[in-house]
């Protein structure tokens, strides 16, 4: 939501908060931290160590498209995402690419991969370790024989600490924003409540969101991938210390 009168273009609080909270240029703002170029270095060692000569790869809620900026210089990068705005600015920075907007748990594209990717942490987003099968299934399904999908958990539910704070300050074009997260915890999701002041010449705006991903352990990943018929891999520390699945049909 957003606090403050209806604005003078006649938009909702409701629809201006919508607009701002799924922008891309919120999210590289807030997210400028992320060494997008090391991970994918780390990625493309990783790859050419398990998939020698790999050239496909397919970037399951490729977000705005930060990794395959990077990625299509050693591959043919496609991506899937829910959010057309992310969509938007993905192809942007990846022309050759091709991009759906679709559910991780359920699409066809009628193809298979090298490789699969599913990084920072998307797959938390489906919430439930249900939702995970399936997403891992459909993902695997995608992958070619000899190929691997390399997934990046969300936090373990014993690694998960209610009651930090964190906070994050970025630059979109033409102002400043600040993001507090606070972090809960209900059964088997991490909750996580949100709060942006976005400052622009035309003065500052604040807007609240909650989040909440699925807490699944390390036991559940690896069942997931074994479910789907693959032989899985954890590799630690991974890009950013949260590790990597790393899944492969047995030959």
């Amino acid at each position: 939501m957003v606090e403050g009168p209806r604005s003078a273009a006649g938009v909702s609080n409701e629809a201006a908060a919508d607009d701002f909270l799924a922008s891309a240029e919120l999210y590289d703002a807030i997210y400028h931290f992320k060494n997008y170029q090391r991970e994918t270095e780390q990625l493309r060692q990783l790859i050419e160590r398990m998939v020698p000569g790999a050239r496909t790869l397919l970037d399951v809620a490729c977000g705005t498209g930060e990794h395959a900026r990077f990625l299509r210089h050693y591959f043919a990068v496609d991506g899937v995402d829910l959010n057309n705005r992310y969509l938007e600015a993905a192809r942007k920075k990846n022309p050759a690419g091709r991009y759906f907007c679709a559910d991780m748990r359920d699409f066809d594209l009628g193809t298979r991969y090298d490789v699969v990717t599913c990084l920072f942490s998307a797959i938390g987003y489906v919430k439930t370790i249900e939702s995970a099968e399936q997403a891992i299934a459909c993902m695997a399904r995608h992958v070619r024989p000899g190929g691997i999908l390399i997934v990046e958990p969300w936090i373990s539910p014993t690694q998960w600490k209610p009651g930090t704070l964190s906070i994050n300050i970025g630059e979109p074009k033409g102002g400043l924003v600040c993001r507090m997260a606070f972090s809960q915890r209900g059964d088997d999701r991490s909750i996580i409540a949100l709060h942006y002041l976005y400052g622009t010449p035309q003065g500052i705006r604040h807007y609240t969101e909650q989040l909440e991903l699925g807490l699944f352990s390390e036991e559940q990943m690896i069942g997931a991938f074994r479910n789907a018929g693959m032989k899985v891999m954890f590799e630690s520390p991974g890009l950013i210390g949260r590790g990597l699945y790393i899944g492969q049909f047995a030959s």
